[in-house]
């Protein structure tokens, strides 16, 4: 079971301690900086951005994973998501599939949202499995949008989901 809430500050550290990029993402390693995730952890949760919010997504009470609202249009009701999960170790556990459910409903309950919008990587097949399991339709392709480090270019898939239309 997995719960999604505000990161303490201490928690955002743990969180990135551990973090590893996936190199199907990211291949550029990531080095923990503990200054900049504290300044990191400050421009998430200061209160700063009103159209953001940065949620904690925690298994026993350990952070696994990051869940972002973002761009939020109150006046289109709608927005967009972002999802990281710390490592391999919280991958292909549905844990990344039950935050981006709690945060369906976050958006939709909480902060009156009617649309959310995700995108991912075209050779990100995992990601495209939980959108197409959760109902979400691609609305987008756009080609070569994504450079990567060692100069291949990636498609962008873009999908959504009409909230009123979800349990």
């Amino acid at each position: 079971m997995i719960e999604m809430r505000t990161f303490s500050e201490e928690e955002y550290h743990q969180f990135f301690k551990g973090y590893v990029s996936d190199p199907l993402m990211d291949p550029s390693p990531f080095h923990y900086n503990r200054e900049q995730v504290s300044r990191s952890y400050l421009y998430n949760h200061g209160g700063f951005r009103s159209d953001y919010v940065h949620m904690g997504i925690f298994s026993d009470n350990i952070p696994v994973g990051s869940f972002q609202l973002k761009r939020m249009d109150p006046e289109k009701r709608s927005c967009e998501f972002g999802i990281i999960l710390q490592n391999d170790k919280c991958k292909n556990q549905g844990i990344g599939t039950e935050a981006i459910r709690q945060g369906m409903k976050l958006a939709r309950d909480q902060y009156g949202m009617k649309y959310l919008i995700g995108d991912t990587m075209g050779r990100n097949k995992r990601m495209i499995h939980v959108f197409e399991k959760l109902g979400f339709t691609l609305m987008e392709r756009i080609p070569a949008s994504f450079e990567l480090a060692d100069g291949t270019k990636e498609d962008r898939l873009v999908y959504h989901i009409n909230l009123s239309e979800v349990e």
